[in-house]
């Protein structure tokens, strides 16, 4: 397999290992932004949750619509994962979960 990078002369012999640095990096990016992401939806609904408890509400938004919505999704997405991740490098993935983990 050739790795196409665009890269000095003298750093094309290292392409490959260049391009798998570079899957995993991308890959223990990602984890920590889907770590975050999650955080951030966990604390909204415990917000909405205690705004409920307390009198406050937003329109139209309650904890039992969130938390149906993210099994929706979240259901959407694992019925699709073979479908993401037949492309993906193992380095992207060891990234990812250590992303997530680290996070």
């Amino acid at each position: 397999m050739r790795v196409m990078l665009a890269l000095p002369p003298s750093l094309e012999p290292y392409a490959p290992l260049i391009a798998m640095i570079l899957a995993f990096v991308d890959g223990l990016l990602f984890g920590l932004a889907i770590k975050k992401a999650i955080v951030s939806f966990v604390l909204f609904v415990v917000a909405v949750i205690l705004g409920g408890y307390i009198g406050f509400s937003l329109p139209g938004v309650s904890a039992s619509y969130l938390i149906s919505k993210a099994v929706g999704l979240a259901a959407h997405w694992i019925s699709s994962a073979p479908a993401i991740f037949s492309g993906i490098s193992i380095l992207f993935i060891i990234g990812l979960a250590v992303g997530i983990w680290k996070g």
